[in-house]
């Protein structure tokens, strides 16, 4: 009985804490089948195959300081502008202990950076992007975060072409 209890017990910390990821709640919550929605997930497994990988001594370190990587994404440019307002609304009611880093305001894009940090090994980042094509992106990246690396880590998957689709 004491064994099953404590089992029970973890599987519901570990259902919260997966709840409480932004991507996951933003699907759960906003998420139509007549919008579809672009999701790719690198998990740590992954993320430390992708810094073997790589000559880059730099981003092989980024890669195996980080948790994980969610990137959720939209091509079509109505359900982009009405998933970008949905992510907004989101953030600001349901994950009010984050707080906006940067925020981008030009005539046809918009971008939004949050951030959260939980101790010197653990932040969590979400962007949230409508570029000049009417594209969304919001893109979650948790673990220890090196922003001098995070531009050389974007430029990385624009140039993966199992990532980016090409």
């Amino acid at each position: 009985m004491n064994r099953t209890t404590i089992l029970m017990i973890l599987l519901l910390v570990s259902t919260s804490l997966t709840a409480n990821d932004f991507i996951t709640q933003f699907i759960q919550k906003y998420n139509e089948a007549d919008r579809p929605l672009n999701n790719v997930n690198i998990g740590k497994r992954m993320l430390e195959k992708m810094a073997e990988n790589t000559q880059d001594e730099e981003l092989r370190n980024t890669f195996k300081e980080l948790q994980s990587i969610r990137i959720v994404s939209s091509d079509n440019e109505t359900d982009s502008r009405y998933y970008f307002e949905k992510a907004y609304e989101l953030i600001q009611e349901e994950f009010t202990d984050y707080e906006e880093i940067v925020s981008v305001n030009e005539r046809y894009s918009r971008i939004s950076v949050w951030m959260k940090k939980e101790n010197e090994k653990r932040q969590d980042i979400i962007l949230i992007s409508l570029d000049e094509n009417s594209q969304l992106s919001i893109i979650s990246v948790s673990g220890k975060i090196d922003f001098s690396s995070i531009a050389k880590l974007s430029g990385a998957f624009k140039n993966e072409p199992s990532l980016s689709g090409h």
